[in-house]
This record gives C-alpha cells, sequence and structure tokens, in this order.
C-alpha cells in the first residue's frame, strides 16, 4: 500500500463519522476517501465504483443500525475484495457479536465512541501484518502409518522439551479436524478455539488474533487444539489451512503438525511446506505394510528422501518383527527407536506435563536427542513489521 491509507465507511453514525474525520485530518497517513450511506444488498451489485476495484484499503462499516444489513455487506466486499481490511463498528461488546463480525469478513471490530488509540493500534496491525517478512521457523510434521502409533504422545513430548530445555518459542498445531488429543496430553481441560477457527479466518491473521486463539503450556509450549466436535472443522479449507501454516511459521521458531492418520488435502498443506516429516509406526504387521505405502507414496509425490525420518515406536529387541525385516519391507533405514515403556507415558499424559519427568529412561533420553536435533536446525524465527503506529501517530 503505497502513500496515505484510503478510508471509506459505510452507514456510520454522525458522531463516529465526525471522529474519523478529526482523525484523518490530524494523520496524514490516512486519507477519507469515501461515505456511503446504505449497505450493501444481497441481491444487487456492488455500486459502479466498486465493480473494477475497491476504492479503498480500509471499509468501516456500521453494524448498529441494520445488523443483518451489515453482515452481508462485509460479507459482499470480503469476498469481492479480499484485500480490504473491514472494521466493524458498533457500540455492543457482546462475544457473540464480535465473532459474527469476524466470521463475515471483519478483521478489527471498533467500540464506540471511537478512540483514537483504538483506531491507530487497528491500522497498525493491518499495516504490519501485510508488510510481515517471510520468516524462517522450522516446520516439523509427524504422522502416524496408522492410528494408534504414538504420533500425539511424541509431538506433545517434543513440543515442551523444545519450549522448556531448548528455550524455542514452539507451537504445536492438532491437524486432526476433531476430537484431538493434544490438550488432553498437555493436561488443557478447557479451550475456546481451536486450530481450525483460526485457519477459517486465515485471511485476517496477525499475531495479535493469533494470540486469542493460541493456549500456553506451563513447560512453554503453545497449542492450537484439535475441534471439540466436527462442526466448526468444516468451515476451514485446506487452502486456508496451507495459508495459516505460512503465517505460523513466521511467528514461531519451530512448528510441529500433529498429524491424522492417512494423507488428506489438509494434511497434505503441512507435509510438503515441512521442512522435516517423522513417520511413526509400531512393530507390527499392518504398521509396517502402512509405513512401506506412505513412503512409495511420498516418493512419488516428489518429498525429498532426506527430509523422512522412520521412527518406530514401542520398539523392543523381543518384538516379533526385526529392525532388519522392517527396513526391508519400507525399503528405508529406521531413524529412531522409541523404546516400549507404556507407564512411564502415562504417568507423563495423567501429570499433563511431559517434559516435567525425569530424564533418566531410555525413552526419555531417545526423545531428548530428537528434539535437540531439531533445535539445531530450526532457523531464526520471523519477526513482525513494527514502526507504523509512530509514523501515523506524529
Amino acid at each position: 500500500m503505497g502513500g496515505a491509507l484510503r478510508l471509506a465507511t459505510i452507514c456510520l453514525d454522525a458522531p463516529s463519522a465526525q471522529q474519523l474525520t478529526d482523525f484523518t485530518v490530524s494523520t496524514p497517513l490516512v486519507r477519507l476517501q469515501e461515505e456511503l450511506a446504505e449497505y450493501f444488498m444481497e441481491d444487487r451489485e456492488l455500486p459502479a465504483k466498486w465493480m473494477r476495484s475497491a476504492p479503498c484499503d480500509i471499509c468501516l462499516v456500521d453494524f448498529d443500525r441494520n445488523r443483518n444489513r451489515a453482515r452481508v455487506t462485509a460479507e459482499k466486499i470480503h469476498a469481492s475484495f479480499p484485500e480490504v481490511a473491514i472494521f466493524a463498528v458498533s457500540s455492543d461488546s457482546q462475544p457473540e457479536l464480535i465473532i459474527q463480525a469476524m466470521r463475515s469478513g471483519c478483521s478489527e471490530y471498533l467500540l464506540k465512541p471511537i478512540a483514537r488509540e483504538q483506531l491507530l493500534q487497528s491500522i497498525a496491525r493491518i499495516a504490519g501484518r501485510r508488510k510481515e517478512g517471510q520468516g524462517a521457523g522450522r516446520m516439523v510434521a509427524l504422522a502416524g502409518a496408522k492410528g494408534g502409533m504414538g504420533v500425539t504422545m511424541m509431538a506433545t513430548h517434543l513440543g515442551a522439551i523444545l519450549a522448556r530445555s531448548h528455550s524455542r518459542r514452539t507451537l504445536l498445531v492438532d491437524l486432526h479436524p476433531a476430537f484431538g488429543d493434544a490438550e488432553l496430553y498437555l493436561g488443557v481441560l478447557k479451550y475456546q478455539y481451536s486450530f481450525r477457527d483460526l485457519a477459517a479466518n486465515a485471511d485476517r491473521l496477525d499475531t495479535d488474533l493469533l494470540q486469542s486463539f493460541v493456549v500456553h503450556h506451563r513447560s512453554g509450549l503453545d497449542l492450537l487444539a484439535a475441534p471439540g466436535g466436527p462442526r466448526s472443522s468444516s468451515l476451514a479449507t485446506p487452502e486456508n489451512i496451507g495459508a495459516s501454516i505460512d503465517f505460523l511459521r513466521r511467528c514461531y521458531e519451530v512448528v510441529l503438525i500433529d498429524c491424522p492418520p492417512g494423507v488428506s488435502e489438509d494434511s497434505r498443506q503441512a507435509i510438503y511446506r515441512a521442512d522435516e516429516i517423522y513417520l511413526i509406526g509400531v512393530p507390527e504387521i499392518a504398521a509396517v505394510r502402512n509405513l512401506a505405502r506412505l513412503l512409495e507414496y511420498f516418493t512419488r509425490s516428489g518429498q525429498p528422501e532426506g527430509k523422512i525420518e522412520v521412527v518406530i515406536n514401542r520398539w523392543s529387541k523381543r518384538n516379533t518383527i526385526t529392525d532388519e525385516q522392517i527396513e526391508e519391507a519400507i525399503h528405508a533405514q529406521i531413524s529412531w527407536k522409541l523404546p516400549n515403556q507404556y507407564f512411564e507415558v502415562l504417568h507423563a499424559i495423567t501429570d499433563g506435563d511431559p517434559s516435567g519427568r525425569s530424564s533418566s529412561s531410555e525413552l526419555a533420553r531417545r526423545l531428548d536427542q530428537i528434539a535437540a536435533q531439531i533445535a539445531k536446525k530450526n532457523g531464526t524465527a520471523a519477526k513482525s513489521a513494527k514502526g507504523l503506529l509512530a509514523l501515523l501517530d506524529r
């Protein structure tokens, strides 16, 4: 966005319109481009000036006059011009109404009377989000040969160890469409939003919105949990999921993705973006067969061999299938073997803090080694663009 930011208003009440005028007069980097007195109609075309391109960078829509028509207006603008930031303006601060406005395409919710600082912060967030540079946070996908392979156990342990022992800003994303277990393994009993809720707002993401969605674990690990039911997962498309993952890796040094079993459109978004893939199985026939199938699929889809590490969980010297037989069947080497120490895992789940356990066991040592490998490889987290607020507030 070069030059001054262009603002437009729709059905803004007189006091708020005057406040906005005073703001633009005193702020040279913002100018009021257009004031509309009518909402857009659901069954009619956009105004002539809006037909080819949006006449603004930010549009303020008053939701108090007619909330349903304001919602339709926001949805039409968002569908036609996703690059336009839409600010809902209202005197009602009920949480459910704020969520409705966000779902209609609004990225900010301004309360009346509009305070100068409130407007400054909102504009700064929009510009900062658009100017965020590409980061180098490391993205690691964990996928199982089938269900019950220990993917969530490994993901939660690695996340907690990276955050606590290696001081890495680490995020764990539970990519399951519903009923994931990552929050349970971390002792999180209640959470309001899921990763799917975040992904449904992919085009409005900024660091402030992100922080309202994540759950902070006592180890220092951040979590975006799976939905508690299937309803909200339908709002996030694979494209939303991919865009959200791109954003998240700019905000964290390490992003761990707990992928559901199989290869879906959603999990492909994570797998193709990952710097490393930990493919996890156990020493039994169905799991080994699926490991071979997944490795063959990854090879055909162009995934580099060095990107994939095979992990055999619940390993024991007394396994009926030997390491050599597994490697022959999957045509790949086993990278890591996690010993079968069920009661230690159960204790960690009950405690809700995988990194708080003793490091004396062989399982703990192996997980520490994997975490150390990830920590050594991770890049530097991207920093959000700053400084616009100071420019605007001159």
